[in-house]
């Protein structure tokens, strides 16, 4: 799986929060708004939860293999951040 995957999984949590928000009776789009808002906080949240586990695991397994974090490349790093965190 490549970062695309990734985009396109948040991609379409974003729509369905927000298609579950335009759709009902106008009047309880307030409501909906409200919920919408809760909703994106959460994913994002669990989002960022995730992402930070899988720095924290991926700094070990470099420690255990007797190298520094410290000298990581940051762009294959991301690249297997993206491929672990899109499944």
């Amino acid at each position: 799986m490549k970062g695309g995957d990734l985009i396109e999984r948040d991609r379409t949590a974003i729509c369905n929060i927000i298609s579950e928000m335009l759709d009902g009776p106008v009047w309880k789009i307030p409501k909906r708004v409200n919920a919408a808002y809760t909703r994106l906080e959460q994913y994002v949240e669990g989002e960022r939860a995730r992402a930070i586990g899988w720095a924290h695991a991926d700094a070990c397994i470099t420690l255990d293999r007797g190298d520094d974090p410290r000298s990581s490349n940051v762009p294959e790093m991301l690249t297997r951040a993206q491929v672990d965190l899109a499944t």
